[in-house]
């Protein structure tokens, strides 16, 4: 338990802080139109930036998916289980989907050897709109159900955290909007702290206890 704590800790700050980095690494466009943005978002279409960008996305879904089997533990076997863990499975395809759409535009143009070299403005910000939307709008407000469930029933973690964590899937319902998703990470990063804290301090105690 104590090491599945650890690696949900791990995954939980991994959440919170990957995709911001993948978004100032890859740069996708979003928000208002600008084509000066989309412009260089799909002049990176040959870089490794937004590949990498994209494993870094990857990562960040393992790594939630890693937090959010750990509360699955904590509210044992109970109704609310089931469907804690479809909503949670759910939020994590369409999170890592929506940004897969979203970059789609200058992986086409690295992927067609060549033969593709540039796409229209507007046509490249459709997709990247379309990716925001699924990523935000369905995967936050899957996370935000999936939180909300976990949030409103007993849990064997402590009280701050099921308080925080309703806070964050009030948050996730809102995604759509964008801003509100931040509390989201920040919650990530606070609770993945919180768990790699205890299991460091746990540790000592657990080697002592066994046997010489």
């Amino acid at each position: 338990m104590q090491r599945r704590s650890l690696v949900a800790g791990i995954g939980a700050v991994a959440f919170g802080v990957l995709p911001i980095v993948a978004f100032m690494v890859g740069n996708p466009p979003g928000g208002n139109y600008k084509a000066s943005d989309i412009a260089d978002f799909l002049a990176k279409g040959h870089r490794p930036a937004v590949f990498v960008s994209l494993y870094l996305v990857l990562l960040s879904g393992v790594g939630l998916l890693f937090l959010l089997a750990r509360l699955r533990e904590s509210i044992g076997d109970g109704e609310r289980a089931p469907l804690f863990w479809g909503f949670s499975v759910a939020a994590v395809g369409a999170w890592l989907a929506g940004y897969a759409v979203g970059i789609s535009p200058s992986v086409a143009l690295a992927f067609s050897g060549g033969k593709l070299h540039t796409l229209s403005a507007p046509v490249a910000y459709t997709f990247s709109e379309a990716g925001w939307a699924i990523m935000y709008g369905a995967g936050g407000l899957l996370l935000g159900c999936a939180l909300v469930t976990w949030a409103v029933g007993p849990v064997a973690l402590p009280a701050w955290v099921r308080w925080s964590t309703l806070v964050a899937g009030i948050a996730g319902l809102a995604a759509i909007a964008w801003f509100p998703f931040f509390l989201v990470y920040l919650w990530a990063i606070v609770i993945g702290v919180a768990l790699i804290v205890i299991e460091l301090r746990h540790a000592p105690e657990t080697a002592a206890a066994q046997p010489a």
